[in-house]
């Protein structure tokens, strides 16, 4: 089977994967749900394997599925970018980049990168994802995103169909709303920083370990963290609204008009090396390298 030629049959299979069912898979995909069995029947008789375990509650993927999975997530991933490449030199640039981005990156350099693209590249679309990178690159690897901007995964687990640019090291400060009785103080203990409480951007289990690692005082008392959230504007209101704390780059807290302002404390919380990772065939796809000469410009132009 010649994967390029037969990728709907990809696209089909991991509908089906991703919606748990043939009834929702044939709506995402938007074909009936007859047309969507022999999509999948095909491909499980061209590769002479069975796919999919019937089950009274559903399906699921037999161990063929398993392996065949993350193949299909990379074809289809790989057939939408060379779409992009292969459009670049008919029409022009155009198509959707899927573009992840940490809290750092998403609320700062990279919607500025895309807002100033416009103008040289008005036929591309992006679909801006926010998430840490246990959320975001997971789906890179699955070819749900294009590319993400964050903290670096280990090396090790960077595939050889993706690539990876540093950009800045990482770390960050505790920050507070403007009006908080920290901000006042000349300098605070770590011990201090437990009398209040915390509030995190959820799955990012990274900053919750840092916290406690860098902030437990001399007497063990550690931080509790008692709000998680998923949006940067909701973790700003409540750190405006009350006496929480929470801890991000410097960057952030600069921002105008959030009402933040950093805690006296001079210990920093170390994040790491942040930067891109990118599917390799993005290197001949003249938007993308751009936002990432943007990000990267904007990233050496301000006090991380």
């Amino acid at each position: 089977m010649s994967a390029l030629r037969n990728a709907h049959y990809f696209r089909h299979f991991l509908a089906v994967v991703n919606e748990g069912s043939l009834t929702a898979a044939a709506q995402k995909v938007a074909v009936t749900q007859s047309a969507l069995t022999k999509s999948i029947r095909k491909l499980e008789q061209e590769l002479g394997t069975p796919l999919f375990e019937r089950l009274p509650r559903g399906i699921a993927l037999t161990v063929y599925g398993k392996t065949l999975l993350p193949h299909a997530q990379r074809i289809v991933a790989e057939c939408r970018l060379a779409d992009l490449e292969l459009q670049a030199f008919g029409v022009g640039h155009s198509g959707l980049l899927k573009v992840g981005a940490g809290l750092m990156f998403g609320a700062t350099m990279v919607p500025a990168a895309i807002a100033g693209l416009y103008e040289q590249y008005p036929g591309v679309a992006f679909q801006l994802v926010s998430g840490v990178t246990d959320v975001n690159f997971p789906l890179l690897r699955a070819g749900e995103l294009d590319m993400m901007f964050g903290l670096l995964p280990p090396l090790a687990t960077i595939p050889e169909y993706l690539t990876h640019r540093p950009i800045v090291e990482l770390s960050s400060r505790v920050v507070a709303g403007a009006s908080h009785p920290l901000v006042r103080r000349r300098s605070v203990k770590a011990a201090e920083l437990a009398d209040y409480p915390w509030v995190v951007i959820q799955h990012d289990r990274e900053l919750v370990n840092n916290i406690l690692a860098a902030l437990t005082g001399t007497d063990g008392r550690t931080p509790t963290i008692n709000v998680e959230v998923t949006s940067l504007s909701s973790l700003v209101r409540i750190l405006r609204a009350g006496t929480y704390l929470s801890s991000f780059a410097d960057a952030i807290a600069a921002m105008p008009d959030l009402g933040l302002a950093l805690v006296p404390y001079d210990q920093r919380i170390v994040r790491g090396q942040a930067g891109v990772v990118y599917h390799r065939s993005l290197e001949r796809y003249g938007p993308a390298i751009r936002l990432i000469e943007l990000v990267q410009l904007a990233a050496a132009n301000m006090q991380l």
